[in-house]
């Protein structure tokens, strides 16, 4: 008898396959499971090891052994092969799925070359510098020019990549997978051949439950990137998987298993970019691929520091700004050459002057920090990012913000937050249909960015076009989180602002505690709404939860005694608001004493003047803030101090004055202030049935729909 005849009457070729199939269904369950739980490396590793080692001792168990009616037996030699139908059909069963499971072996390998869809071939593209023309054509024929393609068509190169799953065995490593997200975001976005949607957008996607073509079509996108990262020890998984959301086909997946260093985080990122890139006939273009190749530090705890402030940037309430200062604080007392964590702590003393302190210190530290990094790495586009966003933040320099960031760019073409940064400033410049253009260019970009949305929302309303601005508020609700009751409420500020009506969440508010001193990125607070709405018990209830402090923003600073001296007027209660305005006056004279150029504070000093019946002084305050360098250069500032102005004016002088210096804010291109808003002020309870103001009403007042 042959060997190969016994190897198959003893069935050793059966429990072959048996076992490679079995064995293969092991390993695809072991990498699911073995992800989820968050076990090391060495626990798969040991499992092939187990089933390498395990295939020939299963083999000779074969051999030696066979199974038969009356249980396990040594196999003597003398019995027949089962060759009955029951046994033909395990053949032919056992054989479908050894030939089963290589087809899929070769589809796992083969698959994403085929898919990916192949890079246009050298002859049907022609490079054009922007400052050269195509060669004449021999003669002048007449073309059909090409149509412009649908920006809301998803482009090939389009690619949202969706929040990386922690599999590490520790939730804290969550800040460190989100870093690890947003700077990979940064590297793809360093490819001006490709459309990468913003981080903002994507992150409320984490452990959603909505299949991949709901989220392609929600973001616009052709492609998107999944991803998980798990952390042991001083080892790394970083797996990716690149899908079509149109058909969920999976185009190209990868798995990097690497030692925890600054070094090799950043070499996978630019593999994963790479690869991305190749794939999707995408490569990255020359003049980009000189920017940022280098890990920004060696030092491993100093860049887990930076990924964990940087995975939280979003938030720029007091609070947040401040815990990430001291986080790259410590990541440069570890690394004092870190040139990344030196931009981005410029960044947040930038942050610190502009949403909230205005004060010089913070404005200094941030440029202090900024050009140190820039030092090190002169031509590093984040870097260069953080310098516009001083300038146009720190000193109002439009012109050297711009410049900055049209370096910015070259290194990050794809950035939506370039994009937006532009807009604002040409916002601040008066040129508001100008920035409602850019940024609707950066909602392509990050279209669920409830920053982008809200500011389209705001800047329809400065325009006075509030059915746009409701148009893009359905896109804010329509997102999800809890940062968006700050553009909520916007809204609705709009709509009591310009039409006089009374918001939804006015009630809502009276029983929650002040949302960070209720400043918004709007420049309106919860007490306004209920002085408008004669709220006044509600508006005591408030002024007491802010514990004596001030309230400010970039557009007011009000000690709480001016706010007592105003709601006690409103109530007819004249010797309390004399009492208030006096201590909110001395109050105010000692911080005009530390900040002299200040305009908010000048503006909150001819308030008390007014309300204390000084007219001619609070005429010179008024003055005084109107002329500061910041009102000069910020269109958006100076308007809200021109309405400012008038609620001022109305507690001194003659209606027909007043009048028209509302009529004059009435005609300006841009404003947060409508007539039958204004109106509702109690500082205009004593003008409002006089002639000059029935006169604005007819000219100006929202007409009514028929009942």
């Amino acid at each position: 008898m042959s060997l190969w005849t016994e190897l198959k009457r003893r069935n050793v070729f059966r429990v072959a396959a048996a076992y490679v199939v079995i064995g293969w269904l092991m390993l695809q369950v072991a990498d699911i499971v073995l992800g989820f739980t968050g076990a090391p490396d060495w626990v798969g590793k040991a499992l092939i090891a187990m089933l390498v080692l395990g295939f020939i001792p299963v083999l000779a168990l074969a051999w030696v052994f066979e199974v038969g009616p009356e249980g396990v037996r040594v196999d003597n030699g003398k019995s027949q092969r089962d060759a009955g139908p029951q046994a033909r059909r395990l053949d032919v069963i056992t054989l479908g799925a050894v030939v089963l499971v290589v087809l899929l072996m070769i589809a796992q390998q083969l698959g994403p070359a085929l898919l990916s869809p192949q890079p246009p071939a050298a002859e049907e593209t022609v490079s054009v510098r922007p400052t050269e023309l195509p060669p004449a054509p021999a003669a002048q024929v007449p073309v059909e020019p090409a149509p412009e393609a649908d920006p809301w068509i998803p482009s090939p190169g389009s690619i949202a990549a969706l929040p990386f799953a922690n599999r590490s065995a520790h939730a804290d490593n969550k800040f460190f997978v989100d870093g690890i997200h947003d700077e990979l975001l940064t590297e793809l976005a360093r490819n001006r051949a490709l459309t990468v949607i913003s981080r903002t957008s994507v992150m409320e996607y984490a452990d959603t439950v909505k299949n991949l073509r709901e989220i392609g079509t929600e973001l616009g996108v052709a492609n998107i990137l999944e991803g998980a990262v798990q952390r042991s020890g001083d080892q790394v998984r970083i797996t990716v998987q690149l899908i079509d959301a149109s058909t969920d086909a999976h185009i190209w997946a990868e798995t990097y298993d690497r030692q925890l260093t600054p070094e090799n985080l950043f070499a996978i990122q630019t593999d994963i970019a790479t690869e991305i890139a190749v794939t999707l006939g995408r490569q990255i273009a020359p003049e980009t691929a000189m920017f940022g190749r280098e890990a920004p530090t060696d030092n491993t705890e100093a860049y887990d520091l930076f990924l964990q402030a940087r995975g939280q940037s979003e938030m720029v309430d007091e609070a947040s700004i401040r815990a990430r200062i001291a986080l790259y604080r410590q990541a440069l007392a570890l690394d004092s050459e870190f040139a990344a964590a030196m931009g981005e702590l410029g960044r947040e003393h930038t942050n610190l002057y502009w949403y909230v302190t205005r004060r010089n210190e913070d404005r200094e530290r941030g440029g202090e920090w900024i050009d140190r990094a820039l030092a090190l790495q002169p031509e590093n586009p984040r870097l260069r990012l953080a310098r516009a966003e001083y300038f146009y933040r720190a000193f109002l320099d439009y012109e050297t913000a711009l410049d900055e960031l049209d370096r910015a760019s070259i290194g990050l073409p794809g950035s939506a937050e370039i994009i937006t940064m532009r807009a604002y400033i040409k916002r601040r410049q008066g040129l508001p249909l100008d920035a409602l253009e850019l940024l609707q260019e950066a909602a392509l970009l990050d279209p669920r960015s409830a920053e982008i949305l809200g500011s389209l929302v705001e800047t329809h309303w400065l325009t006075g076009n509030l059915e746009q601005a409701e148009r893009w508020q359905c896109s804010v609700d329509a997102l999800s989180g809890d940062t968006m009751v700050l553009w909520e409420l916007g809204y609705q500020s709009a709509l009591s602002r310009y039409r006089g009506e009374r918001p939804e969440v006015l009630d809502a508010t009276a029983t929650e505690a002040p949302i960070e001193r209720f400043r918004t990125l709007f420049g309106f607070d919860q007490f306004r709404w209920y002085l408008l709405f004669r709220e006044y018990a509600l508006a005591e209830r408030f002024l007491a939860s802010l514990e004596g402090g001030p309230v400010g923003d970039q557009f007011e600073w009000q000690p709480v005694e001016l706010m007592r001296a105003s709601l006690a007027r409103a109530r007819g209660q004249a010797t309390q608001a004399l009492d208030q305005a006096a201590a909110a006056l001395a109050e105010i004279d000692e911080e005009l004493q530390k900040h002299p150029d200040d305009y908010r504070i000048h503006m909150a000093r001819a308030r008390a003047l007014a309300l204390l019946g000084r007219a001619d002084p609070a005429r010179r305050a008024i003055e005084l803030a109107m002329t500061r360098s910041v009102p000069q250069r910020d269109a958006m500032i100076e308007s809200e101090l021109a309405a400012q102005q008038f609620f001022i004016l109305a507690l001194i002088a003659d209606s027909e004055e007043v009048a028209a210096a509302v009529e004059a804010y009435l005609q300006r291109d841009m404003r947060y202030w409508g007539f039958d808003g204004l109106i509702l002020d109690p500082a205009f309870d004593h003008h409002r049935d006089q002639p000059a103001f029935r006169a604005l009403e007819a000219k100006y007042s929202r007409e009514e729909p028929d009942a």
